[in-house]
């Protein structure tokens, strides 16, 4: 980044800048990043329910049941 004492530094004043736009571009950004993320933990969450391990407590019996 050019520092204002930089021959090449060019100021633009801040009525040519379009903040709306860069503020757009951050939060599309975020939002894919967000459905990106979600994606990733439902793909897990599938590879998961695939296991064929069942963890304990699960098979439907109590503690307090006894024969």
């Amino acid at each position: 980044m050019p520092r204002i004492t930089d021959k090449s530094f060019v100021y633009t004043p801040s009525f040519d800048t379009d903040l709306k736009k860069k503020f757009r571009m951050i939060i599309e950004r975020e939002r894919r990043f967000e459905r990106e993320r979600k994606r990733a933990e439902k793909a897990d969450a599938e590879a998961a329910g695939a296991s064929t391990v069942v963890p304990i407590g699960s098979h439907g019996h109590t503690h307090t049941e006894r024969l």
